[in-house]
């Protein structure tokens, strides 16, 4: 772009004077020139008018005026696109940024809503219940396992000692000497024993099932009537026996021996046996 000279240079009318064309004295211009047809040029140039702005300051030339028939120079060359490109890009990734802002506050909005909420009350009237929840666990089953009994005062096929009332005075021997009944079983539970009929006594919890065990030759006190054989403080003393034959399943004294003398027999079941004594 060409740079027009400044005001009242030569050559150049002055600012906002009007152009001399239909001037008095002054040759119109030509309405179009041809190559080598003749053209009357005014002696000056024309003084081109420009348009001033609402301040009254001049605008200035946009440059020379085209003279008529000047070949037109080529197009001004298409405006490149990447602005507008780039302007598309950058708002579809705006876009998608909002978008997803906006999906994260969404999830998190849900995720608040889908949480429990505990709720407080300070009324004495309001009551809060726990949320219920999907997860079950099955209650703990606490095993029950009974106590150890404890030991058993007595065993098995010991021979034990008791009073005429049949208390428990202890653990004796079974060769006569002391005790006078033999263990058959024991049971913490107090069942009972294999032969109801049996004799049996209550140690420590325990229930004794016996059996009346005799020995020959050693002397005993029988009760009168129902109760408990005990052993002579003093053998041959009034009221005691002398044990002279036994005679286990026997259901009298005929099969009491005939080598010693006795003078009475006593059967007792469970089990069945005969004593044959000497009495005094």
């Amino acid at each position: 772009m060409t740079t027009p000279p400044p005001p009242n240079q030569p050559g150049y009318p002055e600012w906002n004077q009007p152009p001399e064309w239909n001037q008095p004295g002054y040759p119109q211009p030509p309405s179009s020139a041809y190559p080598g047809s003749p053209v009357n040029r005014p002696a000056t140039e024309p003084t081109a008018v420009y348009p001033t702005l609402s301040t009254g300051s001049p605008v200035p030339p946009l440059g020379p005026p085209v003279p008529p028939g000047a070949p037109v120079g080529p197009p001004p060359p298409p405006k490149k696109k990447t602005g507008l490109v780039l302007g598309i890009i950058g708002g579809v990734l705006a876009l998608c940024l909002i978008g997803g802002c906006v999906g994260v506050g969404g999830w998190f909005l849900l995720r608040d809503k889908s949480e429990p909420v505990a709720h407080t009350s300070t009324s004495p009237y309001e009551t809060s219940y726990p949320y219920p929840s999907d997860s079950y666990s099955p209650p703990t089953v606490v095993e029950t396992t009974e106590a150890a009994p404890p030991p058993s005062p007595v065993e098995v096929g010991d021979c034990i000692s008791v009073d005429e009332q049949g208390t428990f005075l202890g653990i004796g021997n079974c060769n006569g000497s002391r005790g006078t009944y033999k263990v058959l079983s024991t049971d913490y539970s107090q069942g009972t024993c294999t032969d109801p009929q049996s004799p049996y006594i209550t140690v420590e919890g325990y229930r004794l099932c016996l059996a009346l065990y005799l020995v020959e030759t050693y002397c005993y006190k029988f009760p009168k009537g129902s109760g408990w054989v005990v052993a002579a403080s003093k053998c041959k003393a009034k009221g005691t026996v002398h044990v002279i034959d036994i005679v286990p399943g026997a259901s009298n004294g005929d099969r009491c021996t005939k080598n010693y003398k006795w003078n009475r027999w006593y059967r007792f079941t469970h089990p069945t046996v005969v004593y044959c004594v000497m009495q005094y």
